[in-house]
């Protein structure tokens, strides 16, 4: 078997690109709002079973669905060559209607009285999250990947230190998951470690913002 341009073998970049499907940053929302409305008995713990998979619906169907929708429909039209979004310009209006989308996600439950105030600290990061990334991507590519997974990183931190956390496992979980994924964009895309440490930084800060300070 025939090594890629990089040097890694095609079994290694199809691993990658797996993982990269996998943890897909709108994907690893999704796997955040999981934990926290399922795993983290904490949260949800006193909430009916209906509750829960509406507000889990509700997450799933605004920060995922709709920006999937929203990249669908610009390369339908022909305003983007590719659903990866390979360019800084083609990210440019994902970028703006994933803000509006996860605001209002944010905006929802920031408004319900049964919903715990780390949950909406966490949709209330990966908002911040969508605005850095948004601002970065006019200077360089930042990694959307590293973005998600910053964010998850910064999820746990925050829940284990408010002490929340029952076990350990799902944050040493979250650290291995996103060194397999920063891994996986090196070898499968054209950012640079650079545009990987900025979307893990903003991912990050992101959250520690959201419920620490803002």
């Amino acid at each position: 078997m025939s090594d890629s341009p990089a040097g890694f073998s095609g079994s290694s970049k199809f691993l990658a690109k797996l993982v990269s499907y996998i943890f897909h940053p709108l994907l690893v929302g999704v796997y955040m709002a999981v934990y926290m409305i399922y795993l983290n008995p904490i949260f949800f713990n006193y909430t009916d079973p209906k509750t829960r998979l509406l507000s889990l619906a509700t997450i799933v169907n605004n920060n995922f669905v709709f920006p999937v929708i929203v990249v669908l429909l610009l390369k339908g039209l022909g305003f983007i060559q590719s659903i990866y979004l390979n360019t800084q310009k083609e990210r440019i209006v994902p970028y703006i209607a994933c803000i509006t989308f996860f605001f209002w996600t944010w905006y929802v439950f920031y408004n319900r009285a049964d919903v715990a105030q780390p949950v909406k600290d966490m949709l209330q990061g990966v908002f911040y999250a969508s605005i850095i990334g948004m601002v970065c991507n006019i200077y360089f590519k930042i990694s959307m990947h590293a973005i998600g997974m910053g964010g998850l990183i910064g999820m746990m931190l925050m829940v284990l230190f408010d002490g929340t956390m029952q076990s350990g496992l799902p944050f040493m979980a979250a650290i291995l998951f996103s060194g397999l994924v920063v891994t996986s964009r090196l070898i499968v895309s054209d950012h640079q470690r650079g545009d990987m440490m900025a979307g893990f930084l903003a991912g990050l800060i992101s959250q520690v913002l959201a419920a620490t300070i803002l």
